[in-house]
């Protein structure tokens, strides 16, 4: 019931918050930060329309529902989250574990200590972390999603193909990626209103009243993945890094305006359609975006939530691919010139066979990443 209740008060607030002339909040705000500069598709994608409306299409009408989506917009109905959490249920009635495109997972978070917040199922006997298994498997954020290649053993010979971290010199046309992450299905959780967003704890010193607000099992992959990202947005910045976590769209541009200006603009993983196939080559006309950047990623929450970050002497690059289907994309690639404020028992130091601030390391950005970086 208490979902019920605060899906309505969303639904109410919508409505309530709408403008003159039938705008968001969100929308007016932008306009009021950025007034010459129209607003990124990347962002109009996360905000959820005002109850009523059916000109915002539900995206990826054939995609699997996410269940941990509170709301669903198709058209204009929204799914009461008791319709959704039966997409969760054994036949048993306990939870199942969520498997394909769709599955709930924790985002390429690099940096930093591991969460406190591991899965039961990532966990061996010896409490031994396991490796994730497929692309959507549950993971902490020093498991790499997928497996490793052959190309990784050596130095000279890292290939991009098959992860997500290369070497910058491998950054070039005509190189093969191999890329999941950027093919995979679109995470649809949308912003709260700002009010909302405001009203609903986000601590893990309140973390049961939060489970119990979404009614969750505590002991669900959802609540685990929540109390992931909970615990990674608590977590103090390493050395040259700046860090915050936006849970509203106010607080995801303010807070970005107050870290860079407003002489900035966001970039965004693009594809010209959805494929299957993760596989492409990179193009010509690779573009330098600079070093002053802050890269946000989309975390696993109920609604949008997304950690941002700025790390010294990064760069961020927008990379045109064309798969092996033909589709066409541009993607984010962050480098990193420096490492040495890395864990040494980070993955990337396994997989690329080097130590931390020995050489720059890069990595392709997962699909939901967004990066404001300096005009």
């Amino acid at each position: 019931m208490a979902i019920l209740h605060f899906l309505l008060i969303f639904s109410l607030l919508n409505l309530a918050f709408a403008g003159k002339h039938g705008t968001l909040p969100e929308e007016d705000h932008w306009i009021s930060v950025f007034p010459n500069t129209p607003m990124p598709k990347a962002l109009k994608d996360l905000l959820a329309p005002p109850a009523g409306d059916s000109s915002k299409e539900s995206k990826d009408k054939d995609a699997p529902i996410n269940p941990f989506i509170i709301y669903e917009n198709t058209n204009t109905k929204r799914q009461p989250k008791e319709a959704l959490r039966k997409e969760l249920k054994n036949k048993d009635g306990t939870n199942k574990k969520s498997k394909g495109v769709n599955a709930p997972i924790n985002p390429f978070i690099i940096y930093g200590k591991e969460s406190k917040g591991l899965s039961k199922e990532l966990k061996t006997k010896d409490h031994i972390n396991k490796k994730s298994k497929g692309v959507n498997a549950p993971i902490s954020p020093f498991i790499i999603y997928g497996e490793k290649s052959k190309g990784n053993k050596k130095h000279g010979s890292a290939a991009i193909n098959g992860t997500m971290y290369f070497f910058q010199e491998d950054l070039h046309p005509g190189k093969w990626v191999n890329l999941p992450l950027l093919a995979k299905t679109r995470d649809l959780a949308t912003f709260l209103p700002q009010q909302v967003a405001r009203s609903i704890p986000f601590s893990s010193n309140e973390f049961p009243q939060i489970l119990n607000l979404f009614s969750l099992d505590p002991e669900s992959m959802e609540a685990n993945d929540m109390e992931q990202t909970i615990n990674v947005c608590e977590r103090e910045g390493m050395r040259g890094e700046e860090i915050f976590c936006a849970t509203s769209f106010e607080s995801f541009v303010d807070s970005s305006v107050s870290k860079l200006g407003k002489n900035i603009q966001l970039l965004a993983n693009e594809l010209a359609k959805e494929t299957n196939n993760p596989v492409f080559t990179i193009g010509r006309g690779i573009q330098n975006m600079g070093e002053e950047e802050l890269v946000c990623h989309k975390m696993s929450y109920p609604y949008a939530v997304f950690l941002c970050h700025s790390i010294d002497s990064t760069m961020v690059y927008k990379v045109p691919l064309v798969g092996m289907d033909g589709t066409k994309a541009k993607a984010l690639v962050i480098c990193h010139k420096d490492t040495s404020a890395w864990s040494p028992s980070h993955p990337v130091f396994e997989i690329l066979k080097v130590k931390p601030g020995t050489v720059p390391i890069c990595h392709f950005a997962v699909r939901d990443t967004l990066a404001w970086v300096r005009k």
